[in-house]
Parts: C-alpha cells; structure tokens; sequence
C-alpha cells in the first residue's frame, strides 16, 4: 500500500514561536484517554493494517524486513478522524515552542502502527532529511495500548540513551509507555522501536511538516 497523501486544504496549520533550550524529545502525557486510545485502535483495525514499508520516497517505498517488522494502516483526516489530528495539532504547537521550526502542519495521512509479532521491531533510522520526506520537521508518536499488555517494543531515541543520565532516560521511558501519551522529537533525531518481546504494541505516528531544513 503506498503512504497516502494528507489532504492539505483541511491540514491545521502552525504558527512558528520562539525556542527554548533544545531537548532531544518531549513526552505529553495523558493526550488521549482510554477510551480514546480503544476508539483509535479500532479504526486502526477497521482499516485493515499491511506490511509496514520503509523508504523515503514513492519509488523507494518497500518491505524490508531486516529494517523494519510491523503493519500499519493510514487513517486520513474526514469528519470522524478530524478530532485526532485536531490533539496532534495542538501537541505539536506546544513541543514546537521549544524548537521553534517553521512548520506549516501535517505532511501526510496519521499511521496507525502495529507491533504483534514477536521480534517486531524498526531499526534506528530518521523520519525525515531526504526524498520525499525532506519536509518532515517534527515527528509524533502516541501510545494507545496499556503498558501492562506487551514487553519490549520500546520507542528510543539515540540523542537519550548517549546524553541523559540513567535517572532522566528511565523517567522518559516510564512516562513514554504510558497510554495516551505522546512523544515529540525532530524528525532528524535517531530512534528506533526496540523488538517486542510479548503482546501486542499500537501506536499513532504523525508528522509536521514546512519548508526543508537549510
């Protein structure tokens, strides 16, 4: 299936604001309520979620199974899904207050992301730079599944593991896993979703886009 296209005369857009101190990544907690994190999942499996690719453009876009093991569907922005994007916005502009990017909104359709086979897994890689994607700015990742279902699967970022201290990287996790929250973090920055142990591991991934980085 390949990546569809956001519908970008609906899209939300971003006014840049000033940054603070830089940080790898955000965690905002609490996004999304249980409920909220049920509605979404059912959607996911509505949609009826296939092999995840990677690439970073149309041509490139493949199965690659020593890079990335995972299904996933594309939820585009309608009456029933504009209320989702609409809790991503607003993250969004809250996270990008630290960074101050030029961002204009979302680039393309939210992913619905599913880790269910054991090892599932995504390598380290980057969200954006190059090809196709090179407008990707900021990247969103949102739990929905209980922490209590599934081991492994972590989300990690390089940028934490090689410069925050053993207390803050375990505090992140912590709060990263927890259902409804969301991780913010330049889609340049390293990370990668360690292998899944048991259960099962859903999550949303969006991205923000604006003009390429120069």
């Amino acid at each position: 299936m390949s990546r569809r296209h956001f519908d970008t005369e609906r899209r939300p857009l971003f006014v840049p604001r000033g940054g603070r101190d830089y940080a790898a990544a955000q965690v905002f907690e609490a996004v999304f309520t249980e409920r909220q994190c049920d509605r979404v999942v059912e959607l996911g499996r509505a949609l009826g979620a296939e092999e995840a690719r990677v690439g970073s453009s149309e041509a490139e876009y493949a199965a690659d199974e020593a890079t990335r093991l995972a299904a996933t569907a594309w939820i585009g922005v309608d009456d029933d899904t504009m209320w989702i994007f609409d809790k991503l916005a607003r993250v969004a502009e809250r996270a990008n207050g630290v960074y101050g990017f030029d961002l204009t909104g979302f680039t393309e359709d939210i992913q619905f992301t599913r880790y269910e086979t054991r090892g599932a897994f995504y390598g380290w890689h980057q969200d954006g730079l190059e090809g196709d994607v090179a407008v990707r700015k900021l990247s969103l990742v949102a739990q929905l599944s209980d922490p209590r279902d599934y081991d492994g699967a972590e989300l990690e970022l390089f940028a934490i593991g090689e410069e925050w201290d053993r207390r803050s990287a375990a505090d992140f996790a912590r709060r990263a896993r927890q259902q409804g929250s969301v991780v913010a973090f330049p889609a340049f920055e390293f990370h990668r979703v360690t292998p899944l142990r048991r259960g099962r591991r859903d999550s949303l991934v969006s991205w923000i886009g604006g003009p390429p980085f120069r």
